[in-house]
């Protein structure tokens, strides 16, 4: 009891020096309260609780530590940006790089105000983003984080390559050009006289009979 002052009275029983002693202890056991609102200090086993009591809206069991730990070291900052494009710009970039937020008067947009579009590029490969459960993951962590006031469509689009084969074929070739002179008609073949066929017609000798 030297290490520990009682404020028993002299005349205390025994039983009331051992509850007094075994209580005693209780101050030597650390309370680590500032460790445990730390992010990078609380043991792993409490620390979704703390991101619990943070208000994280996002938290994946598939997550590692170093994960874990960010996610609930980013929960201030990303409650202050909740509600504006700059916390639906957050989210996508945690996703894919790849995706794209349109908003309705950019272009590409719907045209409908309060409207936006969230785009996932697929490259014709069976990737992550190509499935059902990582579309629905995103959608829900969008609704969490997006204006009230706005509604957006995902939408999934396919760009295909096509590859188109050139080939070069030479041939050798030669040309010719041939000079001619036009010669007009012979007045004399006028007077010659001629078959229904245009043939000149002759006589035994060869003479070209003629008009007279």
């Amino acid at each position: 009891m030297a290490n520990n002052p009682s404020l028993l009275p002299p005349n205390a029983r025994p039983l009331e020096h051992a509850l007094a002693s075994a209580t005693a202890r209780i101050g030597a056991i650390p309370t680590p309260l500032t460790a445990l609102v730390r992010p990078d200090a609380i043991p792993a086993t409490i620390l979704p609780w703390l991101a619990w009591g943070l208000s994280i809206k996002r938290w994946r069991p598939s997550w590692n530590e170093a994960q874990r730990r960010d996610v609930t070291a980013q929960a201030i900052p990303n409650a202050k940006i909740r509600g504006s494009r700059a916390a639906a710009d957050a989210v996508i970039a945690d996703y894919d790089p790849r995706i794209t937020l349109t908003l309705w008067y950019e272009a590409g947009g719907s045209g409908v105000p309060f409207t936006f579009f969230v785009t996932l590029p697929l490259d014709g490969t069976f990737d992550t983003m190509a499935t059902a459960e990582f579309a629905a993951e995103l959608y829900r962590d969008l609704v969490r984080v997006k204006p009230a006031r706005d509604h957006f469509q995902l939408r999934q689009k396919v760009t295909a390559k096509a590859a188109l084969p050139m080939a070069a074929v030479a041939r050798a070739w030669a040309m010719e050009r041939a000079m001619a002179t036009m010669i007009g008609p012979d007045p004399a073949d006028d007077l010659k006289l001629t078959t229904e066929y245009g043939e000149p017609l002759e006589g035994d000798d060869g003479a070209a009979w003629e008009y007279i």
